[in-house]
């Protein structure tokens, strides 16, 4: 699992969202980026659809329980693991123990962690998704807090091999 030191601005588990329940008054959520979302599922070795964690203009920090694989993407905001700077678009190890802490957007708006296995939360009307408005989805139907404890699924198979791997700069968007 990982721990929520701070969770700053705005952060939600989102995934690609739930569709063709917009008549019954609950509009899609899901991942705002769609391609930064998915890219950072397939760098960890997820299926793009798995549910990650959207933060919003400023990322905040968080403990990790467990050794894993991750990735940021998205809105690039300074990123440290243990107070050592490290990049977007890439996969990164984390062990047990260890702090991420981002800081706020130097542009765009926003930016995704993706951990190998994906976020493990119920699903809601076939999503992950949070949609605070209705308290649905995501954890307890809410943006992150302090304190909160977001439990991780395993992943498909080994990832280790993934660590290091990035996406070439042409393929990273402008925002």
């Amino acid at each position: 699992m990982i721990e929520v030191i701070d969770s700053g601005l705005w952060t939600t588990v989102q995934d690609i969202g739930r569709h063709g329940q917009y008549h019954l008054g609950v509009p899609p959520s899901g991942a705002a980026d769609r391609y930064s979302y998915m890219i950072g599922n397939l760098l960890v070795g997820n299926p793009e659809n798995s549910a990650a964690l959207e933060m919003t203009l400023i990322g905040g920090e968080f403990m990790f329980r467990k050794n894993y694989i991750i990735a940021l993407t998205g809105a690039p905001m300074e990123a440290y693991l243990n107070n050592k700077p490290i990049s977007f678009w890439e996969v990164h190890q984390v062990q047990e123990g260890d702090r991420l802490k981002l800081k706020a957007c130097k542009i765009g708006v926003k930016s995704y962690l993706c951990i190998a296995g994906g976020i493990d939360v119920p699903d809601v009307m076939g999503s992950k998704s949070t949609y605070e408005l209705s308290r649905i989805g995501g954890y307890q139907g809410r943006k992150l807090q302090a304190g909160d404890k977001i439990c991780i699924n395993e992943p498909l198979f080994e990832t280790s091999l993934r660590v290091g791997k990035s996406i070439p700069a042409g393929y990273i968007p402008a925002f």
